[in-house]
């Protein structure tokens, strides 16, 4: 069944399967096919902000083509990125056909949007921000901070979060060994610091007695 908005540079279908599908979800798409882009933006908005990945998707390919709402290439940049940096593999294409559109003072606006908001999400106690927030330093960043990168992945890598290792080992193969130190030691106060603000109860158990 097909379950995703049809966008202009990407095609999206339901037939790889919806992770988080909902009711409301399953109502905006029928409402965008049916010609009432407004209502279906609106319900993709609320999704969205919930983190619901697909919605994130398609509401950023509604701001790209302006339907619904006027047309926003930032905006829908930031959703397309939110999506792709949560791991929605359908969001590549159209981040990567965004940031084209973006000038590199709007390109800077968007890295630090995305660092805040996952910056905050991670303090609540979701450590695999991490390697997101490097990845917006190599991908977004023009030009990409490897230092800073290298900081971020080491702590995604500390919480043995999928693919930071080998994040890590890439961005600190372009440092010389007085930057690698200075990551590193930066990671262990960064590391300790996380640990102690974040809420006991979602706390990681890697963090140990920090």
């Amino acid at each position: 069944m097909r379950r995703f908005v049809l966008a202009s540079a990407v095609v999206l279908t339901g037939a790889m399967a919806t992770a988080g599908s909902t009711p409301s979800f399953d109502q905006a798409v029928s409402l965008a096919r049916d010609g009432k882009a407004g209502a279906a933006a609106a319900m993709f908005a609320d999704l969205a902000h919930d983190g619901n990945r697909a919605a994130q998707v398609n509401f950023a390919v509604l701001q790209a083509k302006g339907q619904g709402l006027p047309q926003d290439d930032q905006e829908a940049a930031y959703w397309a990125w939110r999506a792709r940096l949560a791991g929605e593999i359908r969001a590549i294409a159209l981040s990567d056909l965004l940031l084209g559109r973006l000038t590199d003072a709007a390109r800077t606006k968007l890295a630090d949007r995305l660092i805040h908001d996952l910056t905050v999400q991670a303090e609540t106690g979701m450590p695999d921000q991490f390697a997101a927030i490097g990845r917006v330093e190599v991908q977004l960043r023009n030009p990409p901070r490897m230092d800073v990168a290298a900081l971020w992945f080491t702590l995604g890598a500390a919480f043995e979060e999928r693919g930071a290792l080998a994040l890590r080992e890439f961005a600190m193969n372009g440092l010389d060994a007085k930057a690698r130190l200075v990551v590193q030691e930066r990671a262990s106060v960064e590391f300790a610091t996380w640990c102690a603000k974040v809420p006991r109860d979602v706390r990681p158990e890697t963090c140990g007695q920090n």
